[in-house]
């Protein structure tokens, strides 16, 4: 008869977590601290880890691990954008599905047991998503969105939203076309299967692709709205122009992959040209030297 496991065997035995929770993380260590609180007490913890992928922030977001003993932190010498972030981390992820996850999101304590029961049970969908409500009203936030196009990326780049989806979230699950990465799962499987997040998106639109990828495939992003998380909207502050000049350089290049280089070339000379009669010359400068947000672009 073979031998039994000891106890101290099956204490020491390590458990394959099926979900990695990425966090990407820049200068915001008390949402990050939330966070991860919110991470901590969900249900199904022992199922899943917690990654914190940092961008070389300058406050307490790289030292989260020293509180947290659970939690894995990668460190980053400087901010190389989120798409590069979430690509290395999720080569690193021991989870068969990724929750990426944006610091300013608490999650309520079902939310993550509720997304990962979901993928298991449902072949069609390769990405879950909870329903977003603002911390203070109550209210549901922007979150899901049509598929982009020339116009409505012009529109986010110079507003910084997109257009919203007129789609209905009154149902326990609707399918959408995009979801932001605030806060969805995805099969790890599946962005193995795109070759990962493409880096020619700097911070900006990585999700976007994502869903176009999703819905090229025939699968399905489902937002769960018995899933719910809470955002808690940024301190309003002066945004830096890097990231604005990135947004434009990431939707020039959503264009040139799946329109033909001429629109994505289109897309930029108008943008440049626009930035210069009206005399926004940083902008323009950063169309023109191609300055996204890779890690060469200094201090943000």
């Amino acid at each position: 008869m073979p031998d039994q496991p000891t106890q101290q065997q099956q204490t020491n035995e390590v458990v394959t977590p099926r979900v990695t929770a990425l966090i990407v993380s820049y200068n915001t260590a008390a949402e990050l601290r939330r966070c991860i609180t919110a991470l901590r007490v969900s249900q199904a913890r022992d199922q899943f880890e917690i990654l914190v992928v940092d961008l070389g922030s300058q406050d307490e977001s790289a030292r989260m691990d020293s509180e947290f003993d659970d939690v894995t932190m990668l460190r980053l010498p400087k901010h190389f954008g989120a798409t590069k972030a979430m690509n290395i981390a999720t080569r690193t992820a021991m989870g068969d599905y990724i929750l990426y996850l944006d610091p300013h999101v608490e999650l309520l304590p079902d939310a993550l047991a509720k997304l990962m029961r979901r993928l298991d049970d449902d072949d069609e969908a390769s990405a879950v998503v909870p329903l977003l409500e603002d911390a203070v009203t109550g209210k549901p936030v922007p979150q899901v969105y049509p598929l982009p196009t020339r116009e409505t990326l012009a529109e986010a780049c110079r507003n910084g939203s997109m257009t919203l989806s007129a789609t209905r979230l009154d149902a326990d699950s609707v399918a959408v076309e995009y979801a932001s990465r605030s806060a969805i799962m995805v099969r790890k499987g599946f962005v193995q299967g795109m070759n990962y997040f493409d880096e020619r998106y700097g911070h900006s639109w990585g999700d976007a692709e994502l869903a176009f990828q999703i819905r090229k495939s025939a699968k399905k992003t489902l937002v769960l709205t018995g899933a719910r998380a809470l955002w808690h909207t940024p301190a309003a502050e002066a945004s830096s122009s890097k990231f604005a000049i990135d947004r434009w350089l990431g939707a020039s290049a959503y264009l040139s992959k799946h329109e033909g280089f001429g629109a994505g070339l289109g897309f930029l000379i108008s943008a440049a040209l626009k930035a210069l009669f009206t005399f926004n010359f940083g902008l323009f400068m950063g169309i023109v030297t191609q300055q996204k947000i890779d890690g060469t672009q200094g201090q943000i």
